[in-house]
């Protein structure tokens, strides 16, 4: 009798048979960061790259009035958008669009794990640059950039699973939870990886639940950092968190007292409204 297959091995089966359709890392995206990391960028160029996308427009001209931007004028236009904000914040909008359009599900149940993974990322995201700027991190938008993609592993799983469950199986609630949780890791690194992107983002993927870390990685100590404080408030897949996050190691590893540890809390319940 053939031995019945487990929901992982059916992943492992698509990954390995080419069956899963990977999303694409958005290739104007990564031209609009390409252009600003240089040392003298084309404000122009950047201009034009953001003009060819009319939804990339349109987004970045509702994140720009947004009230996480509160105190900045209304702007009306991609220059105002790039002018007023500084590059900085403008990759990090394009960065939010493109990743968001990137994962999507059928099945309304993952899309609504989905839609609580985009918010805990977002909110890592912001929570690492903020700590990138506090410890004087050279680059900032790679900091922004680590923090969006350290789950994006668990986005992959969804989106497999939503394909598995498109031939009409069945896939409990509690099974999902588990094998996200499980494997994301491995898998955000695999995913990264087929992006060919840098190897510090394959390995923050891969090693952001390790119970033993490189203490000396500063941008992976802030993202884990980032990431116990962002399931701490609430914003995650799994339920709440009560671990301490002012006596965890990563706080040890940092130095960081708790006057600051508030002021990253509130940072990081306010950057929800982004999501």
């Amino acid at each position: 009798m053939e031995k019945k297959r487990s929901l992982i091995d059916v992943i492992d089966e698509y990954v390995k048979s080419g069956k899963v359709k990977l999303p694409v890392m958005d290739q104007n995206s990564l031209m609009v960061q390409k252009e600003i990391s240089k040392s003298e960028p084309d404000l122009d160029r950047i201009i034009n790259l953001i003009k060819k996308d009319i939804s990339l427009t349109t987004e970045l001209l509702k994140i720009s009035n947004s009230s996480f931007y509160k105190g900045l004028e209304a702007v009306k236009t991609v220059q105002e958008a790039v002018i007023r904000l500084g590059m900085v914040e403008v990759t990090n909008i394009i960065l939010l669009v493109c990743q968001k359009n990137a994962f999507k599900a059928q099945d309304p149940i993952l899309q609504e794990f989905m839609n609580k993974m985009w918010i805990h990322s977002v909110g890592c995201a912001v929570g690492t640059q903020w700590l990138a700027r506090y410890y004087q991190y050279n680059n900032l938008n790679e900091a922004f950039l680590a923090g969006l993609l350290h789950d994006v592993g668990a986005f992959f799983l969804l989106s497999i699973m939503d394909q598995i469950k498109s031939k009409n199986a069945t896939i409990p609630h509690k099974l999902i939870v588990d094998i996200v949780s499980k494997m994301h890791t491995h898998y955000g690194s695999v995913l990264l990886t087929d992006w060919s992107l840098p190897e510090q983002y394959c390995k923050i993927a891969n090693d952001h639940h390790n119970i033993e870390f490189d203490t000396t990685n500063l941008l992976l100590v802030m993202l884990r950092f980032a990431n116990k404080v962002c399931q701490q408030i609430g914003a995650g897949f799994i339920e709440h968190d009560d671990s301490d996050v002012f006596a965890c190691e990563e706080a040890a590893v940092l130095d960081i007292n708790d006057v600051t540890i508030a002021q990253l809390q509130i940072k990081m319940e306010d950057s929800l409204r982004l999501s």
